[in-house]
């Protein structure tokens, strides 16, 4: 694994992680809240974004309107059945899904998950540090780079995961405020 690699594998993780803190309700309207929640339509299990149109047209309110108005019923009970605190009510052709605001222990609660997310993927980015310097070592060993190269090479690895861990604590510095946001 030579640093590009692992800077290719580190950024992936970053972009896993901000699509994971982007499911954590904050009290706000946000179609990730329930865009990729698994529906059972057309004999599969489709998420509601291939479904429907999802839009948030106040701050508290989600509108999801499907293509398909046969498939209301299947959406609010996926919705329903997927355990995120969140009933869609049928209002005509449409899903209106009002958030209800965050009570100060649900807000410590997803800060509580948030953390742990977090820290789930500071141990992603040790891991892949580890591998490639795994990886600079073994090549060290068979003749294919020097010991100055692999020294120079380590600390680039360093400076890497450094800035990677910086930007797991920058997300998530941001989106703890976004949860203490009343």
């Amino acid at each position: 694994m030579d640093l590009n690699s692992a800077r290719l594998k580190m950024n992936d993780a970053i972009s896993h992680l901000k699509g994971e803190l982007a499911q954590i309700r904050t009290g706000r309207a946000s179609a990730s809240l329930v865009s990729d929640i698994m529906v059972e339509a057309y004999n599969s299990k489709m998420m509601v974004k291939e479904l429907a149109q999802i839009t948030t047209p106040e701050p508290a309110v989600i509108l999801i309107s499907p293509w398909d108005k046969s498939i209301i019923t299947n959406i609010v009970g996926g919705i329903s059945k997927a355990n995120i605190g969140l009933n869609g009510v049928v209002d005509g052709d449409l899903i209106r899904i009002v958030i209800p605001p965050l009570t100060s222990e649900r807000r410590e609660e997803f800060i509580k998950q948030m953390h742990g997310t977090l820290e789930k993927y500071h141990v992603q980015i040790r891991q892949l540090r580890h591998e490639a310097r795994e990886d600079l070592k073994s090549q060290k060993e068979s003749g294919s780079i020097s010991e100055d190269e692999e020294k120079r090479l380590g600390e680039q690895l360093q400076k890497l995961h450094d800035e990677y861990i910086e930007a797991i604590e920058v997300a998530g510095k941001a989106k703890e405020e976004e949860l203490r946001q009343i």
